[in-house]
């Protein structure tokens, strides 16, 4: 990223930004999409900062009690009460805002990670929680790679990805000891919210026990099962996308549902190979124009293909993977096979999916799909972000381990050469603290 031109001297003529009409300001953050734009937003002078709230920390509506259990266990403990709450964590890409003097290779032009907020919006420096990008877990004992403060002024953030989750809290005295069928219960596999914020408005999906899926309304007493009408529906990902809902079972039957709960089937299933209607499992991916959806198949799988599309003499890596991607073309009610992905990225995992354009994101590889598969992981260390993930690259059709790749293999790990020991000078320390813009990270639970 070039050095930017210095900005020229003030003239007689300038616009004095730092004196717009306050109710002008409030309007303009109205329209400001993320948390992070609407910090550097109050960043450009004290005047505006004085005129903006700070932010809160989560775009969730605050205190929200979710009725447990969202659906029928007969496993789950009859004495077992409590309610879930709504977490949130979001995957920031950070870039440096001056050009890189490394080579291509020695360390990476986007970093991405996924944090949780750990302290109140109040506070000056915001304590965060290092996650696993493509998955719900948090790691320990990564402080010593770390720097111990991140200053957001030195760098370009840009939000990438919100990605929620259920937490079970327990209400009185409860059984000490979860049987395995009781965690089906109480760890949601795919959580996602509406983009109405709005009291009235807000409403969840959950993929829960069983593979069944469950919408929760603001003000509801109970969560509602999702009937599509067939005596045995398994859900594999959900998303919210355009207003609704978006759903896709293991055959690769697709359905929405609306704010009237209003259900609507949008794709049929995929065509029969092999054991079953595509691939081991589905991800759905949003982009702005199209809903993604990505199918993993194993080569045990692709061996029973009777398809022309798939060519199982093509060379293939070391991993016995296949990955396919179709597009939704809802008024065909149909998946449409995808055989390139331009310059887009697709990123899928056990929590969360999201596309970026490499356009964007400097550092990440065009026409791909980043998954994890514990085979990457095999023999090797366990704990830092990205072990597991993958590349499956669409042009050549094989799957290699992140590390595979050089130029993108440090995408999430380890952090780039170019951020800085310390987050700041104090002479800044003041500044920065006052704008909240400084992270300290941690790397366990608190």
């Amino acid at each position: 990223m070039e050095q930017p031109p210095p900005s020229p001297p003030p003239t007689a003529n300038s616009p004095q930004w730092s004196g717009l009409n306050g109710d002008l300001l409030e309007k303009i953050a109205k329209c400001i999409d993320t948390r992070t734009n609407i910090l550097h937003f109050r960043a450009v002078c004290t005047t505006w900062r004085s005129s903006i709230p700070l932010p809160p920390k989560t775009s969730l509506p605050p205190l929200i009690k979710l009725p447990f259990p969202i659906g029928p266990n007969p496993r789950l403990n009859p004495k077992r009460r409590g309610h879930f709450t709504l977490k949130e964590s979001t995957i920031f890409s950070i870039e440096p805002i001056t050009k890189i003097s490394n080579s291509y290779y020695s360390t990476t032009k986007t970093w991405l990670i996924k944090i949780e907020f750990l302290t109140a919006s109040n506070e000056p420096n915001t304590k965060v929680l290092l996650k696993e990008p493509l998955s719900r877990f948090a790691f320990e004992g990564l402080n010593q790679k770390l720097p111990k403060v991140l200053n957001l002024l030195d760098y370009k953030v840009s939000e990438v990805s919100k990605v929620c989750g259920l937490e079970f809290v327990a209400v009185g005295k409860n059984p000490d000891e979860i049987d395995f069928n009781e965690m089906k219960s109480i760890r949601i596999r795919k959580v996602v919210v509406s983009d109405s914020k709005k009291d009235q408005d807000f409403a969840v999906m959950a993929v829960h026990t069983g593979a069944k899926l469950g919408v929760w309304k603001m003000g509801d007493k109970k969560w509602t099962n999702i009937d599509d009408g067939r005596e045995r529906a398994l859900y594999d990902d959900a998303v919210y996308y355009k207003g609704k809902f978006y759903a896709v079972d293991i055959t690769g039957l697709a359905i929405s549902v609306d704010s009237s709960m209003k259900i609507k089937k949008v794709a049929r299933r995929l065509p029969c190979f092999g054991f079953g209607h595509g691939g081991q499992f589905k991800y759905l991916v949003k982009s702005p124009d199209e809903l993604f959806l990505v199918d993993k198949y194993y080569d045990v799988e692709r061996e029973m293909f009777e398809d022309e599309r798939v060519d199982s003499d093509s060379e293939s890596s070391d991993f016995p993977l296949y990955l396919m991607v179709y597009k939704l073309n809802e008024e065909e009610c149909e998946w449409v096979m995808v055989e390139s992905l331009g310059d887009l990225a697709l990123f899928v995992g056990d929590d969360c999916s999201f596309c970026v354009s490499v356009k964007d994101y400097v550092g990440c590889k065009a026409n791909c799909v980043y998954f994890t598969e514990d085979s990457f992981s095999r023999g090797g260390r366990d704990d830092y972000p990205g072990y597991d993930t993958g590349l499956f690259d669409l042009e050549d059709g094989t799957a290699s381990p992140l590390s595979a790749f050089p130029g993108y293999s440090k995408v999430f790990w380890p952090p780039p050469t170019w951020l800085k020991a310390n987050s700041c000078s104090s002479d800044k320390t003041a500044v920065t603290s006052a704008f909240n813009q400084k992270l300290q990270i941690t790397g366990h639970s608190p």
